[in-house]
């Protein structure tokens, strides 16, 4: 893709290199690569501009996110420029498109049509689109940003971006800001056209939810959003199509509730104690005290992790929807929760994997954290989303004796081996805080890295530098202006 000067002298890159440099993709941390330009937004965003004049090609490395159900969502992760450049021109776009249907929030949507007063007839359709991020057609996306914004040069040149990163024409890279926003242009077709139809709608992402007031019209809403999705090369995903009554709806939300306050009540009884009260001077009565609140919601909270963990694997029941605000309170309670248990909520729920390690963050037992972290490093096919987190872990955990993250180093070095290179550059960091990776790891890391991971390798050297560069470092210093600033970055950051 290339841009002319004075299309890019438009974009706002400075704008959109601070939040390419503060702001993790969805569902992952901050990458090192990323994190290292923190002190270089300038450096970066001149590059970008620099760059997309003079024309740029952009790389993606593809990894895999555990998703709920069966197979992995592909996140592609640019390099710094590239994001900087896809995200400002996203940017200028973004006051002429439809307003962000996550704004709402997930429960606005789902509370949608659910208002007392509906008749009994009502029914509610719930639908999902399928893998939406990969399918989204090139051509009709840039005809409808066009119509939206009138922005010929823009929605060209975000085409010419795309068609380099998907040449096929069709698929946007998942978990950015900016993908959120074309994602939310091209199902906004599919939403006209069921308003066309004369239903009520409501969206957040690619769930829809259509109101219709009988059984017949809500197999009809199904066959038009069908219809709709079908004309932009989209399919609805199978087994997530729902009709619902309003009473059901209530009702299971009622049943939410009622969980967690079961739960509660019975924590309550079993933590309320009998204590002898003087109430004058010889006289004495038995009084009933109550546990503190937050005691009976770590009771609560606990006793719902361990039905959860010990239930039928196959079913998905109330009790993993909790699972997530369990382990977030549960961070503060007395007590830790059992290793087997964050074990096999991992093993039942991968995506549940960095609830557990900001949860083991939080606890103060840290050998038995780092003795957690070398159980779940040792899981059979952990997907390289996860080892992403779980490299992650190395400087966020206390290490009270070095030994202790032995298992944890050992795993790390297998990682610099991985197919993904945005693994193999967080593993070098990793593995730099205990200074476990050579010179020479490090220069064939760089040799085969690319601009995606080009400024964490960097940085990684800056930091086992120091103050003092290396022959790879001086290297380093010499390469470019980007690299320069991640390297840098890494040896303010030694130690």
């Amino acid at each position: 893709m290339r841009l002319s000067p004075e299309f890019a002298k438009s974009l706002r890159f400075e704008e959109s290199a601070k939040e390419v440099v503060s702001r993790p993709l969805l569902e992952l941390p901050l990458l090192i690569s990323e994190r290292a330009l923190v002190d270089g937004v300038d450096v970066l965003a001149g590059s970008a501009e620099a760059m997309s004049i003079a024309g740029h090609t952009p790389t993606m490395d593809v990894i895999a996110m555990p998703k709920r159900g069966y197979g992995p969502r592909p996140i592609g992760i640019l390099s710094p420029v590239a994001r900087t450049i896809y995200e400002s021109i996203v940017g200028r776009l973004q006051p002429h498109l439809p307003k962000p249907s996550r704004e709402q929030g997930i429960h606005a949507h789902r509370a949608f049509g659910v208002d007392p007063g509906r008749p009994s007839e009502v029914r509610i359709v719930d639908v999902d689109i399928a893998a939406c991020y990969e399918y989204v057609d090139h051509r009709i996306l840039a005809d409808e940003i066009l119509m939206q914004s009138l922005d010929h040069e823009a929605s060209r040149s975000l085409s010419d971006l795309l068609g380099d990163l998907f040449p096929r024409a069709v698929g946007i890279p998942q978990a950015m800001s900016a993908s959120h926003l074309l994602a939310d242009v091209y199902l906004d077709r599919v939403e006209r056209g069921i308003r066309r139809g004369g239903y009520e709608v409501n969206r957040f992402a690619d769930d829809f939810r259509v109101i219709s007031q009988d059984w017949a019209s809500a197999h009809h809403a199904i066959e038009l959003v069908v219809e709709e999705a079908r004309s932009l090369g989209l399919t609805l995903a199978d087994g997530k199509t729902r009709i619902h009554s309003v009473k059901q709806l209530q009702e299971a939300e009622e049943e939410r509730e009622a969980l967690l306050d079961g739960y509660r009540s019975r924590a309550a009884d079993n933590l309320r104690s009998m204590e002898f009260v003087q109430v004058g001077y010889e006289d004495f009565e038995l009084e009933e005290i109550d546990a503190p609140d937050d005691e009976v919601d770590f009771a609560a909270l606990k006793g719902i992790v361990e039905d959860w963990v010990q239930g039928d694997p196959e079913q998905r029941t109330l009790h993993a929807t909790f699972g997530s605000r369990a382990l977030r309170v549960l961070r503060a309670a007395p007590e830790r929760l059992p290793d087997d248990w964050l074990l096999e909520i991992v093993a039942r729920e991968p995506p549940h994997l960095r609830n557990v390690l900001v949860y083991l963050r939080a606890r103060p037992e840290h050998r038995e954290n780092w003795a957690t972290v070398a159980r779940l490093v040792a899981l059979p096919r952990t997907s390289s989303w996860a080892r992403i987190w779980l490299l992650r872990m190395a400087e966020t955990l206390t290490v009270p004796k070095a030994a202790d993250r032995v298992p944890f180093d050992d795993w790390a070095q297998l990682c610099l081996k991985d197919r993904s290179e945005v693994v193999r550059a967080e593993a070098a960091w990793a593995l730099s805080h205990s200074h476990a990776i050579t010179a020479e790891q490090l220069a064939d890391l760089f040799v085969e890295s690319t601009s995606i991971t080009r400024c964490g390798v960097s940085a990684v050297v800056g930091k086992l530098d120091g103050e003092a560069p290396s022959k790879l470092g001086k290297a380093m210093q010499a390469d470019s202006q980007l690299v320069r600033a991640a390297y840098e970055w890494g040896s303010v950051n030694a130690g």
